[in-house]
């Protein structure tokens, strides 16, 4: 199996600042292939180190960021190795898909219900009835 590149990296997006605030931004990269997300956490400018990819100093501010950006990382770490373990193929977007909750997993009802109801006309005749199954379609 060939080796994997896996990279988490953090940003500011300094175009977007509002009250000498700046939106933290992520970007996950694996193999070249990159996708970028919103951490939904805003820090000062003053405070964002570029080079180490978190803010800098030792206020109460700046630790629970960087705490948080941890907790982040921690997360995506985790649903990528989720992923490697389920699938042989992962993108920076699936990774990206599964930490937001927008994955392939989430099915909707009426997915879940035409599942139900293919099972439902397999028992047709042993121990259902067609016209059950009929008024189900409807």
């Amino acid at each position: 199996m060939q080796r994997s590149t896996f990279k988490v990296f953090f940003y500011v997006k300094r175009q977007s600042e509002k009250h000498g605030q700046v939106p933290v931004m992520g970007r996950i990269t694996i193999n070249g292939t990159m996708s970028q997300f919103s951490c939904k956490l805003t820090v000062r400018s003053s405070l964002w180190d570029a080079k180490a990819n978190k803010a800098s100093g030792k206020s109460l501010e700046s630790q629970r960021l960087n705490e948080k950006l941890e907790n982040i990382k921690t997360n995506i770490g985790k649903q990528y190795q989720r992923l490697c373990d389920r699938d042989s193929y992962v993108t920076a977007e699936k990774v990206r898909n599964a930490v937001l909750g927008m994955g392939d997993d989430c099915r909707l009802l009426l997915q879940t219900f035409d599942e139900y109801l293919a099972g439902f006309l397999k028992r047709v005749g042993k121990d259902r009835a067609y016209s059950s199954y009929d008024n189900y379609r409807k």
